[in-house]
């Protein structure tokens, strides 16, 4: 044999264990990134902006897969192959309505006997519960109390967390009082049933600011509560932490949990526990001054950058539906600071937008901003996202 084909053949030696080598270690990393399959259940239309913020939220874990499911696919068994289905804000009933009987109870029966694991938001967090003359699953071992007054108001809450919400949300852990907003949620109360569950965070909120509303209610209760029921883990938020901007990894986090996968960290760009530093509670000042600004972003040039920064300042609970919009204002210093505001509010369902007016900038200057700020409204998705 002569010395050039030994050559080439040591080379093709080479070639092939570098390429088995490379196989394998593929082979290992896929078998390592393990795809964590979640729904997010959609009663058919109902508070389509709750369904986009937990689809949203949950982007942010680089192993989640989420997805809108409906009532038939629990029903056709499709859903025994998720790990989490979640269940958003909106409305309870609505919700149970839409599952009916046969539904509710299949669920249940996935939870208990499949392991399937549920987060309730809200109105989910509702139908959780263990509660007389309401249509409710009786999986999270508590009782929701005085329904009657269920329109109490709405704003930046405060909270803090248990000992075994430490261990779940460790990067708050120093923290005496963290905030989330609040949307008329649910009062929990342990169940007459003495069903466990264990308590997460407690709300230190009073929220009342609707005439009639008790005072006394929502304070001192448990905001955030988690259980084990059968094979299956459910846990459910009073609040929404997944439009809470810096605080929307906190959902990814809980469904990881309920699914008993390793809790793994995000990156500092959403975990932002520092963005709002007050209790913020609607009141009719609160409100009149949110008006206020929604309505400067109409205005003129200067009253467009004061308003985009007000409504994030004041926590405006639907400023995540008016920034978008004003990406294709005619100022391109407003379309710059739109751009900025996504960032904040973590608005990545936003991000076709923001491609959109990248791509249609004529202002050079004004588009290196705009791929700027695109670029980091996209790295608040994980990896794979």
């Amino acid at each position: 044999m002569t010395k050039l084909k030994i050559n080439l053949l040591l080379i093709a030696c080479i070639s092939f264990c570098l390429l088995s080598s490379c196989r394998r270690v593929e082979k290992k990393q896929t078998q390592i990134t393990e795809t964590i399959r979640v729904g997010v259940f959609d009663k058919n239309g109902d508070s389509p902006w709750c369904i986009t913020d937990a689809l949203e939220a949950l982007r942010i874990d680089p192993d989640m897969k989420a997805e809108v499911v409906r009532a038939s696919q629990i029903m056709s068994g499709e859903l025994d192959q998720f790990d989490a289905i979640v269940f958003p804000g909106g409305s309870g009933r609505g919700e149970t309505q839409s599952l009916g009987d046969a539904g509710m109870e299949k669920l249940v029966k996935m939870v208990k006997e499949k392991g399937i694991a549920v987060v309730g938001i809200c109105a989910g967090a509702y139908i959780m519960t263990e509660t007389p003359d309401y249509p409710s699953l009786d999986l999270n071992g508590c009782e929701a109390i005085d329904i009657e007054h269920d329109h109490r108001g709405h704003g930046l809450s405060k909270f803090s967390l248990t000992k075994e919400g430490k261990e779940i949300f460790p990067e708050l852990k120093d923290r005496k009082i963290s905030f989330c907003q609040y949307y008329e949620g649910p009062v929990l109360v342990p169940a007459k049933s003495g069903a466990k569950f264990m308590e997460l965070a407690t709300m230190l909120s009073d929220v009342h600011t609707v005439e009639g509303s008790p005072a006394d209610m929502t304070n001192n209760r448990p905001f955030v509560v988690a259980t084990e029921v059968g094979k299956g883990r459910v846990a459910s938020f009073v609040g929404h932490p997944e439009c809470t901007p810096g605080m929307r990894w906190m959902l990814p986090r809980m469904v990881r949990w309920t699914c008993n996968k390793e809790l793994i960290s995000y990156p500092e760009n959403v975990v932002r526990p520092d963005f709002f530093k007050n209790e913020i509670i609607y009141t009719k000042e609160i409100n009149d001054l949110q008006t206020k600004y929604h309505q400067q972003l109409s205005g003129t040039r200067a009253e467009k950058l004061e308003g985009i920064e007000k409504v994030i300042e004041l926590a405006c609970w639907s400023s995540k539906k008016w920034i978008p919009g004003m990406l294709r204002d005619k100022d391109a210093m407003v379309r710059v600071k739109a751009s900025w505001a996504l960032i904040q509010l973590e608005r990545t369902d936003a991000i076709p937008d923001l491609e959109a007016a990248v791509m249609t900038e004529t202002d050079n200057n004004i588009k290196i901003e705009l791929e700027k700020n695109l670029k980091a409204l996209k790295g608040l998705l994980g990896s794979n996202s």
